[in-house]
């Protein structure tokens, strides 16, 4: 399906997608010219006078989430591993896979789309985001370092090559974002953001629910406290994706093609991933879940419910979110507290 243009506000409309001046002595930075892309700023960014307020709120929320991996004591995980069932560790190693690949490939995508944004805010979200992005990519490495031996880590990263499945998805996602970096237009332009959506808001949370269910359960609990800090962090990107497409305008048909495609793939994996050989986690739960989580960002960009009858399977979500210590609602893109693994006083205890 293609994007219906009638869809999009007016003032973006006839963007060619070329990139502005990196500085432009000719540009305006007033409230009545800051357009998300396509606008003409001297590449000052004043933040005194900002037109997309939610970026601010959003700004600062990411900053309020800053988090050291290292600050995490995970010893009690080289011990809980082997309680782990060889089905839980299987799992675990193709999770661990895509969450590494949806972390890595953010790093390399976001700047690609950050490009053509013109305004100073949208660009300062961005670079918060990839940075948040790099964090999580080291607490990966954190919780590799903690499962394996030197000499069996780098298998992890190379999983992709001897799981077909995995591949599959890597390469269904990589697509989207390979074909806007050779072809910008308006269809791939928006197409990339609403599969970034759909990443930030669907495809990370299975893996999230799969060391929630193995917490719950005291195994790698250390685990699952890095996944509660990166989950929120994720959550804010979130809502990021959300405002950019609801400031574009909201094309609803191609959102909901996207949705249940993405759904289809979802559900796909995490038959192969979980199926019923996971406490606490069956075909039906993981089926129910993945759409239960793409009504909740339909109804974020002001879409009616794409399936009917859904709840939430795993109501315990929340609760270990916050025993982890965050404290979020998750369908809702304001992080409400900020307590954190660590805390710095300032920047003398870096």
């Amino acid at each position: 399906m293609k994007l219906n243009l009638e869809n999009i506000k007016p003032e973006y409309r006839d963007y060619d997608f070329s990139k502005g001046l990196i500085f432009n002595e000719n540009g305006s930075d007033k409230y009545e010219d800051q357009l998300l892309i396509g606008g003409n700023p001297t590449g000052i960014a004043n933040m005194n006078t900002v037109r997309h307020q939610w970026g601010v709120t959003t700004y600062n929320v990411m900053l309020g989430n800053f988090w050291i991996p290292q600050s995490v004591d995970m010893t009690d995980d080289k011990r809980t591993k082997s309680l782990l069932t060889q089905d839980e560790l299987r799992a675990t190693y193709d999770t661990l896979g895509f969450l590494i690949f949806m972390d890595s490939f953010q790093v390399a995508n976001l700047p690609n789309i950050a490009d053509r944004f013109t305004a100073a805010i949208a660009k300062m979200l961005f670079a918060a985001q990839e940075f948040d992005e790099t964090i999580h990519t080291m607490a990966y490495q954190y919780i590799a370092e903690t499962l394996l031996p030197t000499t069996e880590r780098d298998a992890i990263y190379d999983r992709w090559k001897d799981v077909p499945a995995l591949k599959e998805r890597i390469l269904v996602i990589a697509k989207v974002a390979q074909d806007y970096i050779d072809n910008p237009n308006w269809d791939t332009f928006y197409d990339v953001l609403v599969h970034n959506l759909i990443l930030e808001g669907l495809y990370f949370y299975q893996g999230f629910n799969y060391f929630d269910q193995l917490a719950h359960r005291n195994k790698l609990t250390q685990c699952a406290k890095q996944i509660d800090y990166i989950r929120r962090q994720e959550y804010t990107h979130r809502g990021m994706f959300i405002n950019f497409l609801k400031d574009f305008g909201v094309d609803k048909p191609f959102i909901i093609d996207r949705l249940k495609r993405a759904a289809v793939n979802e559900v796909k994996w995490c038959h192969y991933v979980y199926g019923d050989r996971i406490m606490g986690i069956s075909k039906k739960s993981s089926e129910q879940y993945v759409k239960y989580l793409v009504n909740g960002l339909a109804n974020s960009l002001g879409i009616e419910d794409i399936y009917s009858d859904v709840s939430n399977p795993y109501k315990h979500l929340e609760l270990a979110s916050k025993q982890g210590g965050s404290r979020e609602n998750f369908f809702e893109t304001t992080v409400t507290s900020y307590d954190q693994a660590g805390s710095l006083s300032g920047w003398d205890d870096v």
